[in-house]
């Protein structure tokens, strides 16, 4: 009988940005977290405390605001790896334009060329969760953060959850992950009220 290998992983989305607020087309671009973001990221902080959650190793994509929120979490306590395959998926032209600009706004299903497509997003992220895997040892738990899309993505295609559209600012997915196949057990928002 084979043995179950378990490990836990922790996906957060970074806080709230300028460009979110402004409601810009961030994607490969970056934005700094703004006032509100930083409250969110420490709600996630403090949820995670409250729970005697803790980490025996993290990642973070390279983009600052998810770097800083990986930071604001761990109290800058904590090394963690950055990885670009973790990065936001490029929306080409449309990056730091207006987000009605996007073309689904409009029901067009065509995509702009200089677009990244959601298989690359999908094939980039399977291929940061191998890397994470693969670092990690049986028993551990690992704190994951990135972006609202590529996140979403991931979650809504490896663990059969085609109701799961987005994630909001600072919000939480927590995966099992057993001989290194995904299950969803939760999502949480602890920021949800914060102003």
């Amino acid at each position: 009988m084979e043995e179950k290998m378990t490990k836990t992983v922790y996906l957060v989305r970074h806080g709230q940005t300028y460009f979110n607020y402004y409601h810009k087309v961030q994607g490969r671009c970056d934005s700094p977290l703004n006032g509100k973001g930083i409250r969110q990221v420490e709600a996630a902080r403090d949820y995670f405390k409250e729970k005697g959650i803790k980490f025996d190793i993290a990642f973070s994509s390279t983009q600052e605001r998810a770097s800083d929120t990986l930071e604001i979490i761990m109290d800058h306590q904590m090394d963690y790896t950055r990885l670009k395959d973790l990065r936001e998926k490029s929306y080409g032209i449309f990056e730091g334009r207006d987000e009605f600009l996007l073309p689904w706004n409009y029901n067009n299903k065509n995509i702009d060329p200089t677009m990244e497509t959601d298989e690359h997003v999908l094939l980039r992220m399977k291929r940061a969760v191998k890397t994470i895997l693969s670092q990690m040892k049986d028993g551990q738990t690992a704190l994951v953060t990135g972006h609202g899309d590529i996140l979403a993505q991931y979650v809504r295609t490896f663990t059969n959850r085609q109701e799961f559209n987005w994630f909001a600012n600072a919000s939480i997915v927590k995966l099992t992950f057993e001989n290194d196949q995904p299950h969803f057990d939760y999502y949480v928002w602890p920021a949800e009220k914060v102003e």
